[in-house]
């Protein structure tokens, strides 16, 4: 551009070097005349004496042909040096010598010629001296005898236009005679050429000079030329293909999907590549443009879309300005006819042109690439460019980033800062449902969009983005505090604009605002809903840790769950249960917790008992439903369900072994019997050992060690809701796992073996059922006969509690859980079952329950 404005202020002074420039203009056209003049005339002469003398009319023809033919060749001739046809040569000393050095095969060839060209670098008054290599190749291109046996049988106009040859001088020794008759003859071609300092100011091509063989073929076709075509109407021709309109002489093809130049152009290889290499620009700017036309006014391709085209459009209104200069200096030199030295040429446009070039190379590729992309990841599409190498693309890349990227930022601003989510084409990575209820509102409503997610935000940031908004809107809507919600928002987010370009403040200002919004939800939650006291009630209650309350229950409930299922009433057992509250310490828990407290009869089956189909239940309410969600309450009555089941049999148990120590004394002084007495006692040792080891071990190593935990990542007060369910989650599949309820098949069989022990009341003797024989000798002998039913069923029981018992000890010593393998230890202190089962083991009989 620099350039541009340069060559504008230099036109002021060309008036002073037009006087030069004429005196030049007239030394070249002089020669050239002499030149051409007695070349042709050469050849003439030559074809007069092949032919013979002819008649003075015929001579008189070709005298006027002859002079039609001079001034036909001296024009060209003047056309092509002044010209832009330049080789491709480099102006490098170095690189001809390593050139000319390759013709040498000879070695003391090559040194000779190395010492030459080292004297010839010491001689300060030849300042071209690449050029002086370049003639040195070029003639030793022709060192050849058949080449040069050519050259010399040829016509001197043939031999003057060789392909890098010499003229063959032995034909032109009478030119001295007819100099003066030469120069007379020049001025009358001279006259017909307008003198230009334009022209006089052209440089003449090396290769387009030496090229004769070329202007050989050109001079042949003279007469059926193609059409000619000035540089500036190449120019104006280019100037249109940049603005994507076909031009005169070069339009596009819709088959080849390319520019094409007219064939009929009369131009030289050179000037045709850069033709080609000049419509690339014209060619990228038509499918940008195309691009943007399409969807510049398309709602469909959503606000990032449309901030991508209108970055597109910024870059080519910034192009429009350049071409606009671009044809101003076409349109002057156009008008001139003339192309100056310091004027726009096509090798001088190229390299204008390059900037434009290489942008419009990088919205071409970000078009093809973007098409079918829309928000968050059409952003991540632009930045993986961004690490290219080289600054300038990535410069470009990072500015056109900055303003695609405005929209999505302005999302995720109103997200963080007020929990508003402003996305009507659905391009952020964040998407809300708005069927869902208020009360799923934390696990339903908002979903997280990985596709969408910018590749320059980490998934860990994405993740506390996705977690500031849901707590903004659940702090809103579900636990009502939508005051603190517009106080904060306009406290931290009026003075902060998130843009791209600086992540780590991105980064900074997300983290506090994850920290303060997440302190902010869980303190209403632990304050203005009492989460601490809401878990502590489901631990107490439905987990049995309110152990003289599930005592003072299953007391007044014992006789009534024992009925059918079918005659429980609900009214009934609610009032049992506000007496077993009203007896223990229960009575002094908050009235709001009591409140929530309540009997659950589960779907009964026929010949359900009371026992089967009773559970307390614990009603939650919004928000603290969010933690305490159907599926986790779920997993509570399921606890709780064992856990009374164990506490019933415990109960039974219990009641067993009272019985049998207050009918001892009575039952001792029966002789034949003292012997099952004691056994039936040492059994019922044996499974109230088992009963409390267990409880025990559920109760405090399983419950109080995994609330222990629970409370620790509570107090740390760290983390946002979802860590607080996933503690809350952790903790209750801590106590499912080790409780035996969870899906492996050993745990299931030691579920199904606490539920058989509720069924030990009926093999345990009871006072009523126990027959108590008469005491005079006349009756004893028909005790034993009579008791015998009782000692068979007694051994049965003791049998198959045994056998159950040794399996499990096999399955938890055999577990992978430290805890359960010291369960082992603990039911099996003395090593007593081991006994037991190496005693069944060499008896052949099989330690195993029906």
């Amino acid at each position: 551009m620099s350039s541009i404005y340069a060559n504008q202020s230099s036109t002021s002074s060309k008036g002073s070097i037009s006087q030069a420039a004429d005196v030049e203009v007239e030394r070249i056209s002089r020669s050239l005349a002499r030149l051409v003049k007695n070349i042709l005339r050469e050849s003439s002469n030559t074809a007069n004496k092949t032919n013979g003398k002819g008649t003075l009319n015929s001579e008189l023809v070709n005298n006027a042909e002859l002079s039609t033919r001079q001034q036909k060749t001296f024009e060209y001739c003047m056309r092509i040096l002044g010209s832009r046809m330049t080789p491709s040569v480099v102006s490098d000393e170095l690189h001809y010598f390593q050139l000319v050095a390759r013709e040498h095969k000879s070695s003391s060839k090559a040194l000779r010629f190395a010492n030459l060209f080292s004297k010839l670098q010491s001689q300060a008054t030849v300042t071209r001296k690449w050029s002086i290599l370049y003639f040195l190749l070029s003639l030793s291109d022709q060192s050849s005898m058949s080449e040069m046996g050519k050259i010399i049988n040829t016509s001197p106009l043939e031999q003057a236009f060789s392909y890098r040859g010499l003229q063959n001088l032995s034909n032109f020794r009478n030119i001295e005679k007819n100099k003066q008759s030469s120069e007379e003859e020049a001025n009358r071609f001279i006259s017909t050429v307008p003198s230009s300092p334009k022209v006089s100011t052209i440089k003449v091509s090396k290769e387009e000079l030496s090229s004769r063989t070329i202007l050989i073929k050109q001079l042949a076709e003279l007469e059926n030329s193609n059409v000619e075509v000035s540089e500036a109407m190449l120019l104006r021709d280019i100037v249109f293909i940049f603005q994507g309109i076909n031009g005169q002489f070069i339009k596009y093809s819709e088959d080849s999907s390319s520019y094409i130049i007219d064939p009929k152009l009369d131009i030289n290889r050179s000037t045709r590549d850069l033709l080609h290499r000049l419509t690339e620009l014209g060619w990228l700017y038509k499918r940008v443009n195309e691009f943007v036309s399409l969807n510049v006014n398309d709602p469909s391709i959503g606000l990032v879309g449309q901030a991508f085209c209108s970055a597109l459009q910024r870059e080519l209104t910034e192009y429009y300005k350049f071409i606009a200069i671009l044809e101003a200096q076409v349109t002057k030199q156009v008008e001139g006819q003339q192309i100056s030295s310091q004027g726009l040429t096509l090798k001088r446009l190229l390299v204008w042109t390059q900037e434009s070039l290489l942008k419009f190379r990088i919205m071409s590729v970000l078009v093809d690439c973007c098409k079918k992309q829309r928000g968050g990841a059409l952003v991540s599409t632009i930045y993986n460019y961004t690490n290219h190498g080289d600054p300038f693309i990535q410069q470009f890349i990072n500015n056109t980033l900055e303003e695609v990227s405005r929209p999505f930022f302005e999302m995720l601003q109103r997200w963080i800062y007020e929990g508003e989510l402003e996305d009507p084409f659905e391009e952020f990575f964040v998407e809300c449902d708005p069927n869902v209820l208020e009360e799923n509102l934390w696990q339903l409503k908002y979903k997280y969009r990985q596709n969408m997610q910018p590749t320059f935000i980490s998934t860990l940031l994405a993740k506390k983005i996705f977690s500031i908004g849901k707590s903004l809107n659940f702090i809103r809507y579900s636990c009502h505090d939508s005051d603190w919600v517009v106080t904060n928002g306009k406290a931290t987010g009026a003075d902060k604009l998130l843009k791209y370009g600086d992540i780590i403040a991105l980064e900074s200002s997300i983290d506090a605002t994850y920290t303060a919004t997440s302190q902010r939800l869980l303190n209403i939650l632990f304050t203005k809903y009492k989460l601490r006291e809401h878990l502590t009630a489901l631990k107490r209650y439905l987990l049995l840790g309110q152990g003289d309350f599930i005592q003072h229950l299953m007391t007044q409930l014992g006789s009534g769950l024992s009925k059918p299922a079918n005659t429980l009433y609900r009214h009934n057992l609610t009032g049992t249960l506000e007496a077993a509250i009203r007896a223990s310490n229960a009575q002094y828990d908050d009235p709001d917790i009591l409140r929530r407290l309540d009997v659950r009869l589960l779907e009964i089956s026929s010949g359900d008992i009371g026992w089967d189909v009773f559970s307390l239940d614990y009603h939650v309410d919004s928000p603290i439903n969010t933690i305490f969600t159907p599926q986790e309450m779920q997993r509570y009555l399921k606890l709780f369900n064992f856990l009374w089941r164990l506490k019933r049999v415990e109960h039974d148990l219990s009641s067993a072994w009272r019985r049998n120590t207050t009918s001892a004394r009575s039952l001792y002084q029966i002789k034949e019997i003292k012997k099952e007495i004691n056994t039936s006692r040492l059994v019922c040792s044996e499974m109230i050992h088992f009963v409390y080891q267990l409880q025990y071990y559920i109760l405090f190593e399983v419950i109080e060690c995994s609330w222990d935990e629970l409370v620790t990542g509570i107090n740390k007060k760290s983390g946002d809701l979802d860590s607080l369910i996933e503690a809350h989650n952790k903790y209750l599949t801590n106590v499912t796992t080790k409780c035996f309820l969870g899906t492996s098949n050993n745990q299931d069989e030691l579920h199904s073996f606490a539920l058989k022990e509720t069924s030990i009341d009926s093999y345990t003797p009871k006072p009523e059922r126990i027959w108590y024989p008469s005491l005079n000798k006349s009756a004893n002998q028909n005790i034993r006969e009579n008791f015998k039913p009782i000692q068979e069923r007694l051994e049965e029981v003791a049998g198959l509690f045994k056998g159950e018992v040794v399996n499990l000890l096999m399955t938890l010593s055999q577990h992978h859980d430290t805890d359960l393998r010291f369960l082992s230890v603990r039911l099996d202190f003395n090593e007593f079952y081991q006994e037991v089962s190496k005693n069944s083991g060499n008896s052949g009989k099989r330690v195993i329950g029906n």
